[in-house]
Order: structure tokens, then C-alpha cells, then sequence
């Protein structure tokens, strides 16, 4: 057996630090302990920790972890608690509010030409009802405008009107929380202006870093614009800055697929990149290595004060200096301890960074070039270094954050070793010679050559990821791991990469082999049972805001989906954005059915973006002109997708895995019931357990039911309509008799549903109410006679 010292293994003890305060941290996300318990636990713990170090105790290290534990526990409850007085305790008031503009407006055009303007402001006092009161917190403000004359800068004291409201998102699986993510930036809710607009109070007074900053940026547009097309402008001012304003879809698509979208948001490739370049520079003009060290801390500083000293920036500056510094003076168990520190230093003082998608990353990624990068190289040492140093950076990045990427993103691209060996080779030669104009604009004629070169390269770079994207198997589908794989996949790569973990490991399995393989087989065959049983039957209530989406998985695992949810008049794509993520995420990867129950757009602007990325192999929709859902789902005029489609007809019916799914109605005359009216009504049974899906039918409809269909009742019912009063009569609810009801609804929609009317009946007949804004998404998990309701909220 392994005989551990006092003081042995630094690094694991760093990150069994870095681990506990983590764990610490997401728990207090789930529930707090009372701070006295936690105070009193820390004492014990100290004065333990501090007895046995004096004692130079092997021990010593487990009262350490446990007071990062409850340190975490603290820290992450001090974080989701609000103060007295912070703009959060406003929620849903019509207020004035009076603060500073902290960054940059975003803005965005959409396709009316239309800009979308989001301001983020430190709020310091509220006016309501001519009362004013101080308050803290940031906000965010959007407004719509026809052009960009008039902009607050940063600096100004700036008044707002309207209704605050919290930030809100899509709150399923899979997805990025929104919430946390603002939280932890300090936004605690946003104001949409209206009609309103933002009135500058007092101008921001005297030299203010930030602005100049901002104003170095659109100097630098500027010239830019001046010397190339403006599809290259935007593409190479988001390589250098971030972001994805203007840039052509299909070129968004293409990197995302190659895995090389993180070169348009600043990150520690950048970092890496530039201060890789640099000291090359200075091995080429033998330049002492501190003097090296100090100019490339120099320039990626003024880097990270030109995209504007945000927090992700100044993250990936620190991170990528101490860990370049550490490599380059090829102190590689350095760079570990470097990376581990920062982390928790990081962690320490902005404990939501935990829940941060660019933060993990980041620190994934950059913990596979320092732990994996040199034995994937020594792997490849028959291969030219160029081709091997690039093959080694890509895998060792992808074996380090797989899990991460298959939680969020459920794709892995193997195109990105052909991506990284050809196209990012001239996309970072492209960040090199814009930045170096960038540096050199008080030069204007050598600054345009080297933007002009950047325009050239860009075309041939572009070219080469199109063509790769376009490969087979260019992006390929993983599932989302469960949390005791993502530990097992960890623990084995701790024990294939670390020399002295194998070494033991090995001698475990060959001292213990029998008792290893006994425990391998029954491992196996237990997973093969998990993997081909039979599985529930699940309806999965998708939280798609104002709109309805009903996934259907049956127990051999096909999959219907009832509505897609969609928006109206807006350029966010839920099909694209929420629904496909949210079928990857539980291994959906072809539908057997796609039903729409109108074409209304907040049940079907979705379908379009599901039926082009992923196999249909029936299609159901209302008997309503195709012209409408031309429109709603935005078809090209040759696109020939609804001459596949299938019209719904009363008592048409089909059966999955013994699942029986029935149209109790369908609109059999479109001349007459247009929109809400044409509503198919569909209902799902298996064995003891049933579900209907009634669309936005309004109550003369129902009522046609009520007369007409004896076979209402059902377990579960999707109220119609969202809630409003213009749906789900008393009379139609107590003919139904459900035991459940789920109500897909917007949180601040603008229609106030769901109404209190229809709240009134449900509770009145003791019918459980479920609702997507409030409880994310809804699953009902059954085997036709048990029934289990699982939240996301």
C-alpha cells in the first residue's frame, strides 16, 4: 500500500481544495445550512487542522478540505442572498430608475433594420410614485431604435423607465442558466423601454478608461470598414473582441460544427496564441527572457484593456499569462500548481463563477494543456512538429472537456483536427496582423496594409471551413453523461495520464484481478440492463417561454413531439435554440412524429429549424391553408416540406411501444374555424394512464367535445390556451377530470396568462397545477398505472 507523508502531493491537495469548495458551493445552490452551524463547524475544524499540523500529521489535509467545504457552503450562500435594498426587491414595479452606464451598449439589427440596444446599468436610486429611495445592483435596459445617433456612454448617468423584471430563461436540461450567469456578472433584473427612452442625467465628466477603451474599438471599426467588405469586418472584429453581430449564419454554423467557434470569443486561446507569438518573437531576436516575460505581460494586458476589461477577458488573461510564463520556461509542474492556485483564488472571490459556462471551459481546456498536451506530443513525436504540436493541442483540449461539451452542446466535432491543422492556422496568422494594426494605428498606412492582408487570408480561411464543415461525420452526436460517469471518466484519465496512479492502479488489478474482473462483469452487465430494459413512458413539458412543446418518449425510446413552441415577430429561433439542444440532451436524434396542433407561430415557428437538422418520419398537421404555415414557419417558396405533411382527421390514430395516440378532434372545416379554432386535440393513452393535448382550443370547442366525445377523461391535461379565459370551462374541466394540469405559459407574457379566472376553476375542482414559468420544465414519468412528476425548477 501507498504510505503517504506529511506534505506529500502538493498538486492533489490543491485540487481536492479546489473540489470541496466547489461542492460547498453548488450545495448551497440546493439548500443552506444555518450560518451558526456552519460557523461553529468552521471553529472545530481550524483549531483541528491547526493541532495536527503542529504535529506534522499525515491527516492533516482532512480538517483542511472540510473548512474549503464549509468556506464554499458560505461563500455560495452569501452570493444568492440579495441585500435589503437591492433593485432585485423591486420586481414587477413601474419605476424610474437612476444609475451608471457600466459598459458598452450591445446592439444588434435584425432583418427590418431595427437596432436592439442593451445597456447594462449600476442602479443607485429608484423614483416611484414621486418617492425616492437608494438602491444597488445592476440592471439591464433594452430599447429599439432606427438608427444609433443617439448612445449613452460609458460613464453617464442615465434615467430609465418601466416595469422591472427579473431575468428569466429557458429553464430545461441542458441549457445555460441565465440567471446564475447574470447573477454572477451582479444583474439582478432588466427594464424593456418601450416607447421610453434613456435620458442622460450628467455626461460622464473627465477621462474615463472603459470609454476610451470603446472608443479605441469603434476607431478601429471604423478603419476597418474602411478598407474591407463589411461580411470580413464583422468576422474579424468578432476573432479579435468577441462576439457574433453580423456574421452570416451559414459561417456561424460552419465553425460551430468544425468546433472552432471559440475563436470568435475572446478566451485563453487568444491569450495563449498571442503570448505564444511573442515569445517566439523573442527567441528570433535573442531577447533576455525577462524582458520577453515583461512585454508579454504588457501587450496582453493593453489586449485585455482593449476588449474592455471584462470580467471572461481579465479571467483569461491571468489565467493564460501565469500558465504561458509556467510552459514557456518549460516549468510544466509549475504551470499545474499555477492553474490550481488561480482557480481557486478565482473561485474564492467570485464563488457563481462555478456555474459560469466560459469559466469551465476555459479551466478545462486550459487543465488539458498543461496535464495531457505533452504526452499526446511525445505520442506524435514521428509526425512534424507543427502538424503534431497542433494534433496534441486539439485532443488534449477535447479529452479534458468532453463531459462539458456533451453536457451543454451533445456534439463532438472530429473535423476540428482538420479545422486545426489547416483553417485556425491562418484564422490566429489573421488575429496576429489585426492586432498588430490595432497596435499600430497611429501608423494609418501600415495599419490598412495588415488589415487589407487580414481580408485576403479570411477568404481562403473561410473557404477551407465551409468545405470541412461540409465533410461527413464533420460533427457527431455524444450523450449527456451522467454525473458517475463524468467522476469515472475523470478518475480514469488521473490514472492514464499520471505515471505514479497507473503504476499503483496496475498492481491493485494484477495483485486483485479476480476479484476486478468479477466486479468489471457485473458492472457491464448491470449497464447493459439499465441500457435495454424497458423505460417509462415520458411527456416532457418543455419550458419554451409563450408557446407550448410536448415531448413524447415511449419505452422503447421513439420519440412524438406535440408543438414546437416559437416566436412571434422576433429573430430568436426556438427550434434551433431550445428544442434541439433539448432533444439531444435526451438522446433524441429522429422524430417519429412531428404534430402541430395549429400553425399558429408560439406552437410551430419551431418545426422548420427541427425538420432541417434532424429525421422526421411523419409529419401531422391541422387542416388550415398551407399558406399560413408557410409564413409562420418562414419556408423558402420552392421548399417542398408540407407536401410531405399529413392533415389531421377526427379519430385518426396511430400506436408506438403500445402507446395509443388519438385525434378526438380535428377542424373539418377550415373555411370556417381559422386559428385557435383549428386546434387538433390529441390524446395519449397507455394502460391506465392518459394525457390530452388541446392546443389554443377555445370553449365553443370544447363544448363541441363535451356533447359529442364520451372519452375525455385523462390523467393529464395540457390546458388550453396558455390559461387563458377564453379556454377551459368549467363544464369542459369537470367532463375531463383530471388529475393533473400543465399550462405552458410565458413568464411576463404580455397576456397576463395564465388568467386567475382559470386558476380559480382548477382549484376549485383540487386539480395540481404545473406551469413552465414557474416550474421549468415538467416530466411525467409513468408505466401506465405508477406515476412520478419530476421539475426543473
Amino acid at each position: 500500500m501507498m504510505n503517504i507523508q506529511y506534505g506529500q502531493y502538493p498538486l492533489l491537495f490543491l485540487n481536492s481544495l479546489i473540489f470541496c469548495y466547489s461542492l460547498g458551493v453548488y450545495g448551497a445552490e440546493k439548500y443552506t445550512l444555518p450560518h451558526k452551524c456552519l460557523f461553529l463547524l468552521l471553529i472545530v475544524n481550524f483549531c483541528l487542522a491547526v493541532y495536527l499540523m503542529l504535529k506534522k500529521h499525515h491527516l492533516t489535509f482532512v480538517p483542511v478540505v472540510f473548512i474549503f467545504l464549509l468556506l464554499g457552503q458560505l461563500a455560495g450562500s452569501a452570493a444568492f442572498s440579495v441585500s435589503a435594498d437591492n433593485i432585485s426587491r423591486w420586481e414587477n414595479k413601474s419605476l424610474t430608475v437612476e444609475g451608471t452606464v457600466c459598459e458598452e451598449p450591445s446592439v444588434r439589427q435584425d432583418n427590418s433594420g431595427i437596432y436592439h440596444l442593451s445597456y447594462i446599468i449600476d442602479t443607485q436610486k429608484i423614483i416611484q410614485k414621486n418617492q425616492t429611495q437608494s438602491t444597488r445592483g445592476k440592471i439591464y435596459f433594452y430599447k429599439k431604435q432606427k438608427n444609433l445617433s443617439s448612445l449613452a456612454k460609458i460613464g453617464d448617468t442615465v434615467s430609465v423607465s418601466g416595469t422591472l423584471r427579473q431575468i428569466h430563461g429557458y429553464h430545461n436540461p441542458g441549457q445555460i442558466n441565465r440567471e446564475l450567469r447574470a447573477r454572477q456578472l451582479g444583474i439582478y433584473g432588466f427594464i424593456s423601454a418601450g416607447k421610453a427612452d434613456i435620458n442622460i442625467i450628467n455626461p460622464a465628466a473627465g477621462f474615463n478608461l472603459n470609454q476610451f477603451s470603446a472608443d479605441l474599438r469603434h476607431k478601429i471599426l471604423n478603419t476597418l470598414l474602411s478598407v474591407m467588405p463589411s461580411d470580413d469586418v464583422y468576422m474579424i472584429f468578432a476573432m479579435l473582441f468577441g462576439g457574433y453581430s453580423n456574421i452570416p449564419a451559414e459561417l456561424l454554423e460552419a465553425f460551430s460544427l468544425t468546433g472552432i467557434i471559440h475563436i470568435l470569443s475572446v478566451s485563453g486561446s487568444h491569450i495563449s496564441l498571442i503570448a505564444g507569438f511573442l515569445l517566439s518573437l523573442g527567441r528570433l531576436f535573442r531577447l533576455p527572457r525577462s524582458l520577453n516575460l515583461l512585454l508579454l505581460i504588457i501587450i496582453i494586458s493593453f489586449y485585455a484593456f482593449l476588449c474592455g476589461c471584462t470580467a471572461p477577458v481579465i479571467r483569461a488573461a491571468v489565467m493564460g499569462i501565469l500558465t504561458a510564463a509556467a510552459l514557456t520556461l518549460q516549468k510544466s509542474h509549475e504551470a499545474a500548481h499555477l492553474l490550481s492556485i488561480t482557480a481557486l483564488i478565482m473561485l474564492l472571490i467570485s464563488p457563481l463563477l462555478l456555474f459560469d459556462i466560459s469559466f469551465q471551459l476555459s479551466f478545462a481546456s486550459t487543465a488539458g494543456l498543461v496535464y495531457l498536451m505533452s504526452f499526446f506530443r511525445q505520442k506524435l513525436h514521428f509526425l512534424p512538429r507543427f502538424i503534431a504540436d497542433n494534433i496534441a493541442l486539439t485532443a488534449s483540449a477535447q479529452v479534458m472537456t468532453l463531459p462539458l461539451i456533451a453536457w451543454y452542446f451533445n456534439s463532438l466535432s472530429p473535423s476540428s483536427l482538420i479545422a486545426n491543422l489547416i483553417a485556425v492556422p491562418l484564422l490566429e496568422f489573421i488575429i496576429i496582423l489585426s492586432l498588430g494594426g490595432c497596435l499600430i494605428l497611429f501608423l494609418p498606412f501600415i495599419a490598412k496594409i495588415l488589415f487589407i492582408s487580414s481580408s485576403l487570408i479570411l477568404g481562403l480561411a473561410n473557404m477551407f471551413t465551409l468545405h470541412i464543415a461540409a465533410l461527413p461525420f464533420a460533427s457527431v452526436y455524444i450523450p449527456t453523461l451522467p454525473f458517475i460517469c463524468v467522476a469515472v471518466y475523470y478518475l480514469i484519465l488521473f490514472i492514464i495520464f499520471n505515471r505514479k496512479a497507473g503504476t499503483f492502479c496496475w498492481k491493485i488489478i494484477r495483485r486483485y484481478r479476480f476479484g476486478v474482473a468479477t466486479l468489471s462483469l457485473i458492472s457491464l452487465l448491470f449497464s447493459a440492463y439499465l441500457i435495454f430494459k424497458p423505460h417509462d413512458l415520458q411527456i416532457h413539458f418543455i419550458d419554451v417561454g409563450q408557446g407550448d412543446c410536448i415531448l413524447v418518449i415511449t419505452p422503447q425510446h421513439k420519440a412524438v413531439m406535440i408543438d414546437t413552441g416559437g416566436s412571434v415577430n422576433s429573430d430568436f429561433d426556438i427550434g434551433a435554440r431550445v428544442d434541439l439542444p433539448y432533444l439531444r440532451h435526451y438522446g433524441i436524434t429522429k422524430l417519429d412524429y412531428l404534430i402541430l396542433s395549429h400553425a399558429d407561430a408560439d406552437h410551430a415557428a419551431g418545426a422548420y429549424a427541427i425538420i432541417q437538422k434532424i429525421p422526421v418520419n411523419h409529419f401531422i398537421i391541422a387542416n388550415q391553408p398551407l399558406k399560413e404555415y408557410r409564413k409562420v414557419l418562414k419556408l423558402p417558396p420552392d421548399n417542398q416540406i408540407l407536401n410531405q405533411a399529413v392533415t389531421a382527421r377526427t379519430d385518426m390514430q396511430f400506436t408506438l411501444d403500445g402507446v395509443q395516440f388519438q385525434f378526438l378532434r380535428a377542424n373539418e372545416n377550415p373555411s370556417l374555424n381559422t386559428g385557435n379554432a383549428a386546434s387538433n386535440v390529441l390524446k395519449l393513452s397507455y394502460h391506465n394512464f392518459s394525457a390530452l393535448f388541446t392546443g389554443d382550443l377555445p370553449e365553443k370547442q370544447e363544448q363541441y367535445l363535451v356533447q359529442n366525445r364520451s372519452d375525455l377523461q385523462s390523467t393529464v391535461l395540457k390546458i388550453a390556451h396558455h390559461g387563458s379565459k377564453t379556454s377551459s370551462s368549467a363544464e369542459f374541466l369537470q367532463n375531463v377530470k383530471p388529475h393533473f394540469a400543465v399550462i405552458s405559459v410565458g413568464k411576463y407574457n404580455s397576456f397576463n396568462h395564465p388568467s386567475p379566472e382559470v386558476i380559480e376553476r382548477l382549484n376549485k375542482l383540487q386539480i395540481p397545477i404545473y406551469r413552465t414559468d414557474t416550474n421549468g420544465a415538467v416530466v411525467f414519468s409513468t408505466d401506465g398505472y405508477k406515476l412520478k412528476i419530476d421539475t426543473f425548477s
